[in-house]
């Protein structure tokens, strides 16, 4: 199993992180640090409860979970060989959610996790991130669109810069999900965003409105020239290839007026979009 049990104990004890040793199944070591974070006087008090420590692993958004992994597939080589940093939110004794940073090497066959405690403010960054960002596609959500959205809105009517929005649509995405499956679709989406992500400003803001809907909000831009951004935004997806099924966008197109009320400028561009997918792989302005 492991080579000098005495020895590798004596140096986890000192790393003040929790740490864990683990064949991804059963719990084989751990050190005194992670015994103190679940108020346990021994790794045999926690196998009397759990297996594996991956059983305490909550289903949170930004979270590793046992949901993230493909069928077969141990969680700890599923983290060892991910090119991304991870988290997990554990449940400690007092029912209380701590998220950690998660590492893990592989040594001589086993797995040796080092927990992370992340700081109380990075804590409530990761909260506030998770609150505000899509957790697929990780661009913002309709929430902070919304939020952003009256900013822009207030500053267009403060100093007369013109503010467009583009709406989005993948065509036919209900039938690209029931042919290829929900992870090509989730594929598609998430290839959606990084697309365009590249081909926007900095200042311009890109959320996921809600399923397959997209929505671009451009600060001091003009009706024409958003129009000229989703035909540019149109021919990069149509002429996008790479290991998905090839798929198409619409985009609606409008300019926020002096006549608008709260709900008239999204009405008007979900006209166009509306326009725009009768034919199909269109960008329509109105």
């Amino acid at each position: 199993m492991l080579r000098n049990k005495q020895t590798t104990q004596s140096i986890i004890n000192v790393i003040p992180n929790p740490i864990i040793i683990t064949n991804a199944k059963d719990m084989l070591m751990c050190n005194k640090n992670f015994l103190k974070f679940f108020n346990l006087n021994s790794i045999e008090d926690f196998r009397s409860k759990h297996k594996c420590i991956c059983e305490l692993f909550q289903e949170i958004d930004g979270c590793f979970s046992l949901s993230s992994l493909n069928e077969n597939m141990l969680w700890t080589e599923y983290i060892f060989i991910s090119k991304r940093k991870h988290k997990v939110s554990l449940l400690c004794n007092n029912k209380k959610s701590h998220i950690f940073n998660i590492s893990i090497e592989r040594i001589n066959g086993n797995y040796f996790v080092i927990l992370t405690n992340i700081t109380a403010k990075e804590q409530n960054d990761y909260y506030e991130d998770i609150a505000y960002h899509d957790h697929l596609t990780k661009i913002y959500n309709r929430q902070m669109f919304d939020k952003l959205y009256k900013k822009e809105l207030a500053n267009h009517k403060r100093y007369g810069d013109d503010l467009s929005i583009i709406m989005l649509d993948i065509d036919y995405f209900k039938q690209l999900n029931d042919t290829y499956g929900h992870d090509i679709g989730d594929k598609v989406l998430i290839t959606l965003a990084e697309l365009i992500t590249k081909h926007l400003r900095t200042n311009d803001i890109f959320a996921r409105w809600g399923g397959e809907e997209f929505m671009i909000l451009l600060p001091r831009t003009n009706v024409d020239i958003a129009y000229q951004k989703a035909e540019e935004l149109r021919k990069i997806i149509d002429n996008h290839k790479n290991e998905i099924p090839h798929f198409t966008v619409s985009f609606g197109v409008t300019q926020i007026l002096e006549s608008d009320k709260e709900l008239s400028a999204f009405i008007r561009v979900d006209k166009a979009l509306y326009q725009a997918k009768i034919n199909r792989n269109e960008v329509v302005k109105l």
